[in-house]
C-alpha cells in the first residue's frame, strides 16, 4: 500500500508508438495528487511500462472539444426497465474531504418512469462550500459502492459500459455518447450552495443483469480541481419510502491535503479512477507526468 504518489515521467520519445493508438493532443506536462484523479478513453498496449498495476491512474486535464467522440464499444444503449422501481443515494452527515469548511447534504432518487424507459432522477442537494473557490461542482455515478470506512477513492471510476473514458469532455447535445455515469456532463454541473434538478435519463438501468445497473453503484461528488469531496451507496426504496441500505461514515485518509484552488472551468472537470485494474501507463503522446495512488 503506497500512501504517496509514484510519479511516473514518460518521455517523448518512449511513447512514439503509443501515440499513434490515442485520440486527440496530448495534455501538457503536469504533476497530479492522490486526490486528483481522471482516465483517458484509450489505454496505449505500447509503452515502456510492463507489470504496474495501478488502482488510480490521474490526469487532470480537459481535453479538446471532440464532438460525436464516443465510447470503444459504442454509443450508450437506451434502457428498458420494469416500472416502478427506485434507489436513492443519501449523503453522508460527514463529508469524506473535511477541508472546505462546509458539509454537503441531501440525495439523488433515481426511479423507472411509468414506460420503464430510463430513469427520472431527481437530485437535491445542499450545503456546498464557496463557488468561487472551489466550483463549479461535478456529480457522477461510480463503478464501485462506498466501503464501510466511507473512503471515496474506493469507488473508482466512473460508471462506463462503453469505455469511452473522460478524457474529451461529455457532448451534452449527444448524451449517447457520454459515458453513462457522468451525470454532471450530461445534464450540467452545480452551481451555487445548493442544487436541485430533475430529468430523464435514458441510460440508466435498474436491472442487475443490464451493464448499466445502478443499484450496487455510488454518486460521488467533487470539486472542480476534481476532489472527492462525499460520497453515497445508491439503496433500493421499498413501499413506504425508506431505502434498504447502509450508511456509511467517511473517513479522509490520513495524507489528504487540503485541496488547491483553480480558477472555475467552462466545462466540467472529469474526475474518477479507471474502474478496473489497468497493466502499464495510461498515457497519450508527449511528454506526460502522471502520478499512481495504491490506496
Amino acid at each position: 500500500m503506497y500512501n504517496n504518489a509514484l510519479r511516473l515521467l514518460v518521455s517523448t520519445a518512449a511513447l512514439a508508438n503509443a501515440q499513434s493508438l490515442a485520440q486527440g493532443p496530448a495534455p501538457p506536462e503536469v504533476l497530479l495528487s492522490a486526490t486528483q484523479s481522471g482516465v483517458l478513453p484509450v489505454l496505449p498496449t505500447a509503452t515502456p511500462f510492463t507489470g504496474v498495476e495501478t488502482i488510480e491512474g490521474a490526469i487532470v486535464f480537459d481535453g479538446p472539444s471532440n464532438p460525436g467522440f464516443t465510447g470503444q464499444l459504442g454509443d450508450a444503449v437506451v434502457q428498458q426497465n420494469t416500472a416502478g422501481g427506485s434507489f436513492m443515494a443519501t449523503l453522508p452527515s460527514t463529508n469524506f474531504d473535511p477541508y472546505t469548511g462546509s458539509t454537503i447534504t441531501g440525495s439523488l432518487m433515481a426511479t423507472v418512469p411509468s414506460n420503464g424507459t430510463g430513469m427520472m432522477v431527481t437530485v437535491n442537494f445542499s450545503g456546498f462550500p464557496a463557488e468561487a473557490q472551489y466550483g463549479p461542482f461535478v456529480y457522477h455515478i461510480h463503478g464501485l459502492p462506498v466501503p464501510a470506512d466511507g473512503n471515496c477513492t474506493v469507488t473508482m471510476g466512473h460508471l462506463d459500459p462503453t469505455d469511452r473514458g473522460e478524457y474529451y469532455p461529455c457532448d451534452n447535445t449527444q448524451p449517447q455518447t457520454c459515458q453513462t455515469g457522468d451525470l454532471a456532463g450530461k445534464h450540467g454541473n452545480i452551481t451555487g450552495t445548493s442544487f436541485t434538478a430533475s430529468y430523464l435519463d435514458l441510460y440508466l438501468s435498474s436491472d442487475p443483469s443490464s451493464a448499466y445497473y445502478i443499484g450496487d453503484k455510488s454518486i460521488v461528488v467533487h470539486s472542480t480541481n476534481t476532489t472527492r469531496l462525499t460520497c453515497a451507496n445508491f439503496a433500493a426504496v421499498v413501499s413506504n419510502g425508506t431505502t434498504n441500505g447502509t450508511t456509511t461514515s467517511p473517513t479522509a485518509p490520513a495524507n489528504i491535503t487540503r485541496p488547491s484552488t483553480t480558477a472555475a472551468a467552462t466545462s466540467a472537470v472529469y474526475t474518477g479512477a479507471a474502474d478496473k485494474l489497468t497493466i502499464g501507463g495510461v498515457v497519450l503522446g508527449g511528454a506526460f507526468l502522471m502520478a499512481f495512488s495504491m490506496l
